[in-house]
């Protein structure tokens, strides 16, 4: 948490900040600048840990190469050429900030046991083997839609596709859970932010009048929450530095309720979620989740948000 202290500006700033957030023109202004001026607090891809012979590679509308794996529980063939012809779940599994494919391969592995399922994980541009480019929120946007349309031309059935976001991953699995078109049985986040302006400044700085102006300015996951169209399981920890868990009660209480399912709040911080110390009680609660979820078909949600690019192939 970058402990600024805002409080120093007056009333008229402030009102003044509230104008330029206003409408469209002025959150898209707000947000390049914001990006620009916190791409590297914001975006923070390590260098690249597994070789590019081990990954797969699949384009996005915007052209960008992004690096594909698909971590297989015991006794499965599924690869990612060939039609879906079994009975697991598959995770489509977007990871957090600081690591790449390699850097995540055990957590996904640690995923595809405990729920037995394929889990299907990339890399954004930027990160790992995958395309050089200048990073904004919809770069991260129109990678998981490129991996979402592998899906669909994989044929895995909606009632089969859970979405799992951690840390920054959780912004581009809410933007596609709020599509129309999305169809999938399933949200899990973890660690997940609530905006990127509550994750890197202190809000208790800012009048509440002008919080939701820059919510929206920069990975407003309370605005995707509230569209989505499954249940919603959120795990995170009590002593999380990163990101507070403040976030996680605050995306919890914005979920449209017949999605709710109680989170799962731990002793833990941003990193250490699937350590040995709490890997039975993730393990058994998310198998309650997904079994939970199972039950009930995924329906459409008339909240949902318009697309607003090209839809995905169904």
């Amino acid at each position: 948490m970058i402990d600024v202290h805002l409080h120093i500006i007056g009333k008229t700033n402030w009102v003044y900040l509230k104008r330029m957030c206003d409408g469209r023109m002025g959150q898209a202004v707000a947000k390049t600048i914001v990006e620009r001026c916190m791409q590297d607090m914001i975006y923070q891809p390590p260098p690249t840990s597994y070789q590019r012979a081990s990954v797969h590679f699949i384009k996005t509308v915007r052209g960008d190469r992004l690096a594909l794996r698909c971590i297989r529980p015991s006794g499965s063939s599924m690869n990612l050429h060939g039609k879906y012809a079994d009975s697991r779940p598959v995770v489509l599994y977007s990871h957090g900030n600081a690591t790449d494919l390699g850097g995540c391969h055990d957590v996904c592995e640690t995923i595809a046991r405990m729920l037995n399922a394929h889990v299907i994980v990339y890399d954004y541009p930027n990160y790992g083997a995958s395309s050089k480019t200048r990073m904004c929120e919809s770069v991260l946007n129109s990678s998981i839609e490129a991996v979402y349309s592998r899906f669909c031309e994989l044929e895995i059935p909606h009632s089969k596709i859970i979405l799992i976001g951690q840390s920054l991953g959780s912004v581009p699995t809410l933007f596609l859970a709020s599509r129309v078109y999305a169809k999938y049985s399933a949200i899990v986040l973890i660690s997940p932010l609530a905006s990127a302006f509550r994750t890197v400044l202190d809000e208790k700085y800012f009048p509440s009048f002008l919080t939701p102006k820059l919510d929206a300015v920069l990975f407003d996951n309370i605005k995707s929450i509230k569209n989505i169209h499954a249940p919603v399981a959120i795990v995170h920890g009590f002593v999380d530095d990163v990101i507070d868990i403040k976030s996680a009660e605050l995306l919890h209480s914005n979920i449209p309720h017949r999605f709710q399912y109680s989170p799962l709040y731990i002793a833990a911080g941003h990193n250490d979620i699937y350590d040995d110390d709490n890997l039975a009680d993730v393990t058994s609660y998310l198998k309650r989740f997904i079994s939970a979820a199972s039950e009930r078909p995924t329906v459409t949600s008339s909240d949902a948000l318009p697309d607003q690019q090209q839809p995905p192939p169904s």
